[in-house]
């Protein structure tokens, strides 16, 4: 199905109107390059195959690293805030950027610099819960500077018990501020 651009439109705008996350309803248009730059006439593509299954929102802020904050820093890109480079490292202007865009949205989100699950949802993102939690376990968000041997150390565990509880951790000396692990309880 096809829909034709109005004015004042925006991408974000009709991946809300439709239900879509705003990468799958780019990924239905390759063609667009600049996703800020869409024109009344333009004919876009608003449905295709079932979109992919929903990710994780981690918490994130100033100084979290990694493939979530890339694509944290694209999402406020495509929304018109310049997070500055595309690097994966959340720094002074990703949080800058976060916090106008916090700002800016109407149903007042509150401004902290940090991604809520609410802060995602309104850049875009489709959130699912995360993984359903075992009895015996609890979730934990990695701090920044933390390690698996840091945070086994809090929880009086082993990291060796942390990584059976995560399979998903494929490298233990590589976690990041805002990744979510399952922590074994005793």
């Amino acid at each position: 199905m096809t829909y034709t651009v109005q004015p004042g439109d925006t991408l974000w705008l009709n991946a809300q109107r439709f239900g879509l996350t705003l990468p799958y309803l780019l990924s239905l248009n390759p063609q667009i390059t600049n996703p800020s730059l869409i024109f009344p006439g333009q004919v876009i593509v608003i449905s295709g195959p079932p979109e992919p299954p929903t990710r994780i929102c981690p918490l994130l802020s100033q100084g979290s690293r990694g493939n979530d904050v890339v694509r944290l820093q694209t999402l406020l890109q495509i929304v018109g805030f310049n997070p500055g480079p595309i690097d994966g490292i959340f720094g002074i202007q990703t949080r800058n950027a976060l916090m106008a865009f916090q700002r800016s949205v109407k149903e007042g989100l509150p401004v902290t610099g940090e991604t809520d699950i609410g802060t995602w949802i309104m850049l875009g993102a489709e959130c699912n819960p995360g993984p359903i939690i075992p009895p015996g376990a609890v979730r934990y968000i990695i701090r920044p500077g933390e390690s698996l041997y840091i945070v086994a150390t809090r929880f009086n565990i082993t990291v060796q018990e942390i990584l059976q509880a995560n399979p998903q951790i494929t490298n233990p000396n590589l976690v990041y501020a805002g990744q979510e692990i399952l922590i074994p309880v005793r």
